[in-house]
């Protein structure tokens, strides 16, 4: 794509900055999995701990890199880019979490490779729900938001004349 030329200053479309973060973003979070693939290497067979920390931490990373992104700061082109796709996606990896539980499979340890997945699995859910809880503070999501929680429709959309179905006050 051209540049575009606004007066006397050339602007580059968005699209290939876009494309600049998230491979910025994916270069550093790869480099970030390498280093915890070399500071936690397990047992031949063992249990994939730098996998499963990575995968974990990247799942955590993720809810709340996209909770502040989308309910919590001003709207900005190039963060989700650099950091949620870039960033979370060089950094986790389920292709080799895919491959190490065929590995212990393969090699007579199935249950292993069972508990290996759904310890990945119930642990990246639960990290991600974390992850947005903390970007939400406290827990919970502030009386202000934007985007309304799908639990809240049947109170936001109740009839006024009728009591709330939690026995309180309205605001």
């Amino acid at each position: 794509m051209p540049a575009v030329r606004s007066g006397d200053t050339f602007r580059i479309p968005e699209a290939p900055l876009r494309l600049a973060a998230i491979a910025a973003g994916g270069a550093l979070g790869t480099l970030a999995r390498y280093g915890a693939d070399r500071a936690l290497v397990p047992a031949p067979l063992g249990f994939p701990w730098a996998t499963f920390v990575v995968n974990v931490t990247g799942s955590f990373l993720l809810g709340l890199m996209v909770t502040l992104v989308v309910e919590r700061w001003p709207p900005t082109r190039f963060v989700r880019p650099f950091a949620a796709i870039g960033f979370c996606g060089g950094f986790t990896t389920f292709s080799t979490m895919m491959v190490e539980a065929v590995q212990r499979a393969q090699h007579g340890r199935a249950g292993l490779a069972i508990g290996y997945l759904v310890a990945s699995m119930a642990a990246g859910l639960l990290a991600a729900i974390a992850g947005m809880a903390s970007a939400r503070g406290r827990f919970r999501l502030p009386a202000d938001r934007s985007i309304p929680d799908p639990d809240d429709l049947a109170e936001l959309y109740s009839d006024p004349r009728r009591p709330p179905m939690d026995g309180g006050a309205r605001p």
